[in-house]
């Protein structure tokens, strides 16, 4: 009985677990079905989502413009797009329509030869072991950074399996032109104004993504990007590209490891030029400049190692100006002068005796006149830039007052300049208790310790703009979208260094530089000019090869408008008198009075032929087309470039309304109307062998036809280079032969 009595009992245990699975089973099945019915269209949408982000994408917003002062495009930011395949939708539209999948294809690569068709075709073909397609997949980037057109283009051929995505691409439309002051973006590197108003210019991106619509088919959606905001500069383009020019010429004619200039308001510290040598495209800043003349890297660049090709790079970006220091030598000296003269230690009308060399702490310390200039008063002792004169003037200064002079025109500290990368200076003075007799002689005519460009000019500024110590900055107003300015900057003055009278003697006294002293050869005739020169070694004295030669100049002298700085920087073959940046700042100078026309200060018939130079306006292009604006450049004996392909202009450069030379080049940014659909650009072939002009013309497209001696140059073209012509149109070339000029007796 007892063995019965356990069976019925483990019996009803079976049952028991049984029947509590089939319950729990019930609940569970009920509540899925419970899911599918009330939550399921909840559910599958959430796992859509979940598919959807996997192609959900940022959208670019265009990062704002770089204007100068005169509404110039500096740097800009264009929409492109991207091209992306949905392998998926292409598979399933050959099902039915077989022609449209070979449509998309062939269409693809006619207009990106780098696709390559198999590859497209294996992509959206069907995999029988999946029964999908071998590319499984709803967003793969076949191209980026189409234009607009292109895009257009495409859309209209209504291809299936492809979409367009929102970019951008930034782009400088003057190529070089102040690179090192506007800079660029490149991963984690930030150069230039580029990288400090960085947080302005990004804009905040948008979005783009695949949503589901229906059981199986997808829509892409797009939300737009803000874009950034408009960066407005103090620069100058035009006084920007005479800098350039003249640092440029001055660099071929002494090579040197920097060539510099610098133009600034010294009154409100904006500046308006900045330019050096070893300058690079901004569209292209990786790639070694087609003018660097540095055979090591112009010839062997894949040969060099990646650290090699970075550090050559990293130099070529840095911005000098800002950067770089140096010893300034004898452009210092008016500032120990308004030292003393603001302290009374002096009077205008003191003398100063220079026998032409001083013995110091053991050193013999020399004047660059050997001879010794005799007596001189403290404007005789910057005209003539003598070291003996300005030695006493800063014993009689005592270390004390120098060192707190130097400290209070800004050297040792930095400028607060709106640019990245601007040197630390603090450790490159000497410290008040380390100034002996010897450290406080050399120190008064600039040398034993550094400075920055930029840190020499803006405490000059303060000499000749009543002694105010200002600011210096490269950029004016920042400005959104809407209109609204979101930084303004004004002329912010840090401190007074000196008084206004004092000041005042300083700029006219530096007259005679250029009246009767170092810089006569800056004369120009009718117009009042103040400068300091300097010439100073550099690094290791037992070298005679290290120099940095300079010249410090402002106009009109009386009241300074423009303050001009000019480096020559370790040139090479360095030979006393032989190298100087006086006809630099002369031909620059003289640029800024034609383009500004500005008055002379005295009547003089030279005066009056550099003001009334050979000039004209520069019309206003914009949405013209360039038929029209052509006959009107010709006209005004301007030179064109044209870039981009179209026949209605967009930009120009310089902007409409500027006075500019006779002569002078004006580049056309032009795009497609509707009605320049499959036209191309004339290429210029004017100068050019009729072999030569032919050869361009057929590999571009276009038939050639030609007037005159074949054996000629071609003087003429029509259509005119850069107009959009259907491809296979007729250019008819106007051909003549060159005049040979006949020796003479003495040259043959």
């Amino acid at each position: 009985m007892r063995k019965k009595s356990r069976g019925i009992k483990a019996n009803g245990r079976f049952a028991f677990i049984l029947f509590v699975f089939f319950a729990v089973f019930a609940v569970l099945f009920g509540k899925v079905v419970y899911l599918k019915a009330v939550h399921g269209a909840e559910y599958e949408a959430a796992a859509k989502n979940q598919q959807i982000n996997r192609y959900d994408t940022t959208i670019t917003p265009n990062r704002g413009t770089v204007l100068d002062r005169n509404s110039q495009v500096l740097a800009i930011s264009t929409t492109v797009y991207n091209i992306a395949l949905d392998s998926i939708v292409l598979a399933e539209v050959a099902e039915k329509y077989p022609e449209e999948q070979e449509k998309t294809l062939t269409t693809l690569c006619e207009y990106f030869p780098e696709l390559d068709y198999d590859t497209l075709k294996h992509y959206v073909t069907i995999d029988p072991a999946t029964d999908a397609p071998y590319m499984n997949n709803h967003w793969k980037y076949l191209v980026k950074g189409i234009e607009r057109s292109v895009k257009e283009e495409l859309e209209a051929l209504n291809l299936k399996g492809i979409a367009f995505e929102k970019s951008s691409k930034r782009s400088y439309p003057l190529n070089a032109t102040a690179c090192h002051l506007i800079g660029f973006i490149r991963g984690d590197a930030q150069w230039g104004l580029e990288g400090y108003y960085n947080d302005y210019m990004e804009g905040t991106p948008g979005r783009s993504f695949i949503l589901y619509s229906g059981a199986d088919s997808v829509e892409y959606l797009d939300y737009d990007a803000q874009d950034g905001d408009t960066v407005i500069t103090t620069i100058d383009y035009n006084i920007q590209q005479l800098a350039e020019q003249v640092v440029a010429e001055t660099a071929a004619e002494w090579p040197s490891k920097n060539v510099a200039a610098m133009v600034m308001n010294p009154n409100t510290g904006e500046i308006y030029a900045m330019a050096e040598s070893h300058s690079f495209d901004l569209n292209n800043p990786s790639e070694v400049p087609e003018w660097e003349t540095d055979t090591t890297y112009t010839e062997h660049w894949d040969e060099l190692s990646n650290e090699e090709q970075l550090e050559y790079l990293n130099t070529l970006w840095r911005n000098f100006c800002v950067s770089d220091t140096y010893e300034p030598g004898s452009i210092y000296k008016p500032l120990v002068v308004a030292a003393a003269l603001e302290e009374g230690v002096i009077s205008p009308n003191d003398t100063f005796y220079c026998s032409g060399s001083t013995e110091i702490g053991g050193y013999t310390i020399r004047c660059h006149l050997r001879s010794g200039h005799g007596n001189l008063t403290p404007e005789g002792i910057m005209a003539q830039s003598c070291n003996m004169g300005v030695i006493q003037i800063a014993n009689l200064l005592g270390a004390e007052k120098f060192y707190e002079y130097q400290r209070e025109f800004g050297f040792g500290q930095y400028t607060g300049i709106d640019l990245p990368g601007e040197a630390n200076t603090a450790n490159m003075l000497h410290s008040l208790s380390s100034i002996g007799p010897t450290e406080l002689a050399t120190m008064s005519f600039g040398q034993t310790f550094n400075c920055t460009t930029i840190q020499i000019i803006t405490a000059f500024s303060a000499l000749i703009n009543g002694g105010n110590m200002v600011k210096p900055h490269v950029v004016s107003q920042i400005v959104d979208g809407d209109g609204t300015v979101t930084l303004q900057r004004d002329t912010e003055v840090v401190r007074r260094v000196i008084s206004e009278e004092t000041s005042s003697y300083i700029r006219t006294a530096l007259k005679a530089t250029v009246e009767e002293g170092l810089a006569k050869k800056l004369q120009i005739e009718g117009y009042s000019i103040g400068c300091k020169t300097g010439t100073a070694e550099q690094g290791d004295r037992s070298r005679d090869d290290l120099w940095t030669l300079t010249n410090m100049s402002y106009f009109p002298a009386e009241n300074p408008q423009y303050i001009v700085l000019t480096v020559i920087n370790l040139p090479e073959d360095y030979a006393d008198g032989v190298q100087t940046p006086t006809p630099m700042t002369k031909k620059l100078i003289e640029g800024i009075i034609k383009y500004e026309n500005l008055e002379p200060t005295e009547s003089t018939a030279e005066a009056a032929n550099l003001s009334a130079n050979q000039t004209v306006a520069v019309g206003d292009y914009t949405d013209s087309v360039i038929y029209d604006v052509i006959g009107d450049l010709d006209s005004k004996e301007l030179i064109y470039k044209v870039v981009g392909t179209g026949n209605t202009v967009t930009n120009q450069v310089p902007k409409g309304g500027t006075t500019v030379d006779v002569g002078s080049e004006v580049i056309l940014y032009v795009t497609k109307s509707e009605s320049d659909s499959g036209t191309v650009g004339v290429p210029n072939v004017v100068g050019n062998t009729y072999e030569q002009a032919a050869s361009t013309l057929q590999q571009s497209g276009f038939t050639v036809a030609f007037e005159g001696e074949q054996s000629g140059v071609v003087t003429a073209q029509e259509p005119k280079y850069g107009v959009s012509v259907a491809k296979g149109s007729e250019v008819m070339l106007t051909l003549e032969v060159p005049e040979q000029t006949q020796p003479t007796e003495e040259s043959s």
